[in-house]
């Protein structure tokens, strides 16, 4: 009767040959004086037989060791008596819980990183006294990592990964694995387990736990590789309840399914234990490759050594431990198995082409081992050769037709491959060296498909083109539908860049040492009533909110002049709503209520101010009336105003146009400003994903124009000029200091 260790024989991913046999069996026998792990350590040096990381597989040999020494195959020494375990107490105390609620983007930049021997014992102690299910010794290899923000400029901890070894025997995975018994046994150790998740307490930001999954998935392949010498594959995870895995379902994580309950401890899988969610996530794209790979291991000689199915069963019936069971769980895995790739196919056949149902045939085969072609062509209902081709084209990537389903040759031939004067007729329209041409039909009309089409079959007679075709052909000749774009922006100044680089720099600089700086400019002006506003509101279908037809003044109402106060450091907005003109003294008068509303709370050690703004308007550079009343600010706050100006024709660089302007534009896009209270609350409640707060406030008071500022008034100001260009970059200090 045959035995189940007769050569050659696999356990795990090694072959064992008589050879190897005789030599566990001499060592043995001549080193009996040694205990059994120090005969497996030797046993393993001898052989070789070692983990991908280079390290033995003392365990593994022990395992064989006493399932030889139980069949009679060799007799071990006596197993010598072990001090009681306790469990080591940990060296270190966890870290201290800290409130942080925020967004995700003030967290930013959120890190994963490895951690360090010295802070293991930390990690340990942190796990343990936060996690539900605790913190045991990892068990086989393993990587810890620590989940890190950045509050207010300060590194923090916020969580704490683990990724272990995976579990042995779970149906659901190596079923959507495809895995044989013996593929398991070779290939478990390419897939990983998430052992731990932990978001530490107080820690409340949304996305946190996906976004952190995200960043370790991308790093932990490599990291794996530099200490273990092989790369994982797959990684697993199992969620018990009252969980549900809602952080692994926002990062992809695919979920497969349930686990049956039982535990590592349980030998026989029948105690009745926690009921898990079983989540995967592939590391690369080609995961089924990776481990369904080398699914009929060959021995050197070149003899097949995995036995046969009927084989599998006497030996397991002869005298394999727990042969039934292994049989029975290898059938329905088996099962599991041909029934997912045709609810696989079922569920995709319908968005496939004929081509990419081929392709699906073919990969499902290949990964099915061997018999897959006639197994997978007899469940999806194709035939062989179909299946065949699929494989060969799956194994080939290159003989696949990449833009054709099928391989040319069949069908009617396109009117630009029997029309050869097609394409250049209809480049000699389009042509833009042909666009000013004044014999060009189409010179004075729009180029539409429709008209390019009617144009090209008027050019011959007979010919038949349709505007779809022109499209088509536009498409391949590198022609596409675009818009014009402003850039040309006419004359500008010599020293344009260069005081850019000088606003960016003072700003810079002004944050760095802690004083506020604000953008400030004057919105467009703003029509008063039930006026039609751009943009496009969600209302009942068919039911348009009514305003009026022409955009005449309302003299009751007026107009208004939002004037914008932006602080690009805190992210804050401030609006002051003026109904009256924009002039230097409405300017100053808003920025006077940002400080005293927003600025003064938010800058309490402040000594300094930048403001930076455009050349025009109620803050143009050349105002003298600007001048005069940034004085009177200063004086009152005693604070020194230095002032940036864009130059002429760069207000858009401004960042009060596209960091506060814009968001407030698009806030009220498809609402009539029906009154004063309506644009104050509009703008008071624009926010954006970034954090962006408004304040902003109705301001009747009238500011009159044409006011006149003399030579000798102007000699009042403590105004003090850059050396580089002082009509745009000037101080004014405080008269009184003190």
């Amino acid at each position: 009767m045959a035995s189940r260790w007769d050569p050659p024989f696999w356990i795990g991913d090694r072959c064992f040959t008589a050879a190897d046999l005789d030599l566990i069996r001499w060592t043995v026998e001549r080193f009996a004086a040694l205990s059994r792990t120090e005969l497996a350590s030797t046993i393993c040096e001898n052989l070789p037989w070692k983990a991908p990381n280079g390290q033995l597989r003392v365990n593994g040999c022990l395992a064989l060791l006493e399932e030889l020494a139980a069949d009679g195959m060799v007799q071990l020494p006596t197993k010598r008596a072990h001090a009681v375990y306790r469990p080591a107490r940990l060296q270190a105390d966890p870290l201290p819980e800290r409130k942080i609620v925020a967004h995700l983007s003030q967290l930013r930049p959120v890190t994963v990183e490895p951690v360090s021997p010295a802070e293991q014992a930390v990690w340990d102690a942190t796990v343990a006294q936060y996690h539900p299910l605790g913190f045991q010794r990892a068990f086989g290899a393993h990587q810890r990592y620590w989940i890190r923000g950045h509050v207010a400029d300060e590194c923090v901890m916020v969580g704490a990964l683990l990724f272990a070894a995976a579990a042995r025997n779970v149906a659901v995975r190596d079923a959507w694995l495809g895995w044989t018994r013996h593929q398991q046994q070779r290939l478990r150790h390419r897939v990983v387990a998430n052992s731990r998740m932990l978001i530490l307490p107080g820690v409340q930001v949304l996305h946190l736990a996906s976004h952190g999954l995200a960043l370790a998935m991308r790093r932990l392949r490599a990291d794996w590789q530099a200490r273990y010498g092989y790369a994982p594959v797959v990684v697993e995870t199992f969620v018990a309840p009252p969980w549900h895995g809602t952080c692994y379902r926002a990062a992809n994580w695919v979920h497969l399914g349930e686990t049956a309950g039982t535990g590592r401890q349980d030998r026989r899988y029948q105690a009745g234990g926690t009921v898990r969610q079983v989540f995967v996530y592939p590391l690369v794209r080609s995961w089924r490759r990776a481990l369904v790979a080398e699914a009929s291991p060959v021995h050197p000689q070149g003899k097949t050594t995995q036995p046969r199915a009927g084989e599998r069963t006497q030996q397991r019936a002869a005298g394999g431990r727990g042969g039934d069971e292994m049989i029975r769980a290898e059938q329905t895995l088996h099962e599991m198995s041909e029934e997912r790739i045709k609810q696989r196919y079922e569920a995709l056949a319908p968005f496939l082409d004929e081509k990419q149902r081929r392709l699906m045939a073919g990969a499902e085969a290949i990964a099915y081992g061997s018999g897959g072609q006639a197994r997978v062509a007899a469940l999806l209902g194709m035939s062989k050769e179909t299946v065949a081709r699929g494989m060969r084209e799956v194994r080939h990537p290159q003989i696949v037709e990449v833009e054709r389903v099928r391989r040319p040759g069949g069908g009617r031939k396109r009117k630009a491959d029997t029309d050869p004067e097609l394409r250049s007729d209809l480049e000699r329209l389009i042509s833009p060296e042909t666009r000013g041409d004044p014999q060009s039909p189409l010179r004075w009309t729009s180029k539409s498909t429709r008209k390019l089409a009617k144009e090209l079959n008027e050019m011959k007679a007979g010919r038949s083109v349709s505007s779809r075709l022109v499209g088509d052909l536009l498409h391949e000749m590198g022609y596409s539908l675009q818009a014009t774009r402003k850039m040309r922006e006419g004359s500008e100044h010599p020293d344009r860049d260069t005081q850019f680089r000088h606003i960016n720099a003072t700003v810079e600089d002004y944050q760095k040492r802690g004083q506020p700086v604000i953008s400030v400019d004057t919105k467009k002006k703003e029509l008063v009533g039930d006026f039609k506003n751009s943009g496009r509101e969600w209302q009942p279908k068919g039911q348009p909110e009514p305003v009026r037809v022409h955009d005449f003044k309302l003299p009751e109402l007026g107009h208004v002049r939002p004037y914008g106060v932006f602080d690009p450091t805190r992210n804050e907005g401030w609006v002051n709503v003026g109904t009256e003109g924009d002039t230097a003294t409405f300017a100053v008068a808003s920025i006077r209520g940002w400080w005293q509303s927003m600025g003064r709370q938010a800058y309490p050690d402040a000594t300094e101010l930048l403001i930076t703004a455009d050349s025009g308007g109620g803050n143009a550079s050349r105002s003298r009336l600007w001048k005069v009343e940034l004085q009177h600010f200063a004086d009152e706050t005693g604070l020194t105003i230095a002032v940036c100006h864009f130059p002429p024709g760069t207000s858009k660089w401004n960042k009060v146009e596209h960091r506060l302007f814009s968001h407030i534009t698009q806030n009220w896009r498809g609402r009539p400003l029906r009154n004063h209270e309506v644009i104050v609350n509009l703008i008071a409640n624009t926010t954006t994903e970034s954090g962006l707060k408004v304040n902003s406030q109705l301001d009747t008071n009238p500011y009159p124009t044409g006011i006149k500022v003399s030579d000798t008034e102007l000699k009042t100001v403590h105004l003090e000029r850059s050396a580089f260009h002082g009509d745009w970059n000037y101080f004014i200090r405080p008269r009184n200091p003190s």
